[in-house]
């Protein structure tokens, strides 16, 4: 049976309140708890209105999680899932933020887009070659994923959607608009905490890579209704191993040509 309205509403004021008063939430109660995707997305929705309604925050873009078969195994789903990217909790590298004000800071090195026209959902499905006729420019960007669920990425997929996708912040570096000769699927990423390499990947850590990501985004995004526009972002999904990063660290993700990103916290 789909989620009612008012038991999504419920979920996302619990969701939100706990993240607000940085108060672990074991689970959602049983009467509003997802058990579904479609349910997490409609809970998902109902959160995004809250912080746009009482926090004036913009939906700028969009974020995907679970972006190779090792995420999904672990998150215990079986496609990639999407959150909202808000104004209120998007930065410009270098950034840093209060560790005590997140659950688990879990830093994702990640390649965003920014879209420059937009996507009818009625020309669905789409693929890479169509993503790349639209971007306008890439960007280099860490998403940090944090969640007041105190299983934190072990919640499973429907409650962590629920939460946005588990999305915390996101650091967006300076925009690169003469991309296209770049192989953004080879293209390699190191992470490195306090000056000490930790972590190194590439842009196909991305099943398919970040074009094909996002290919898929707005395939789903069409199912739903909505269609990419021009001007927004997608963050594309983690290039390495995330790290959870602790007061007193400062993590730098280099992304070569693409740019760097500092994130730091007190």
């Amino acid at each position: 049976m789909p989620m009612t309205a008012d038991a999504a509403q419920t979920a996302a004021r619990i969701l939100l309140d706990h993240r607000r008063r940085m108060v672990p939430l074991p689970a959602l109660p049983d009467g509003c708890r997802p058990t579904s995707t479609d349910d997490g997305y409609a809970i998902q929705e109902a959160l995004v209105g809250l912080r746009i309604r009482e926090e004036a925050a913009r939906p700028i873009g969009w974020k995907i999680g679970a972006t190779n078969p090792g995420a999904r195994e672990l998150l215990g789903v079986a496609e990639p899932f999407f959150g909202v990217l808000l104004s209120t909790l998007t930065s410009d590298a270098p950034s840093r933020f209060v560790a005590a004000e997140m659950f688990q800071r879990v830093i994702e090195p990640e390649i965003a887009l920014e879209i420059g026209a937009d996507l009818d959902p009625a020309d669905a499905p789409f693929d890479a070659d169509a993503i790349r006729g639209v971007v306008r420019a890439v960007l280099s960007a860490i998403e940090i994923v944090d969640t007041p669920l105190a299983d934190g990425l072990k919640s499973g997929g429907p409650s962590l959607i629920a939460d946005d996708g588990s999305h915390g912040r996101w650091i967006k570096g300076a925009p690169v608009t003469d991309w296209h000769a770049l192989d953004l699927v080879e293209h390699r990423v190191t992470l490195s905490v306090d000056g000490a390499l930790v972590r190194e990947g590439r842009g196909g850590n991305v099943e398919g890579g970040p074009l094909a990501a996002t290919a898929w985004l707005a395939t789903a995004l069409a199912t739903r209704g909505r269609g990419l526009r021009a001007g927004e972002y997608v963050s594309t999904g983690t290039t390495t191993q995330p790290v959870p990063a602790a007061a007193g660290q400062t993590l730098l993700a280099d992304f070569g040509t693409l740019g760097r990103i500092e994130v730091g916290f007190d």
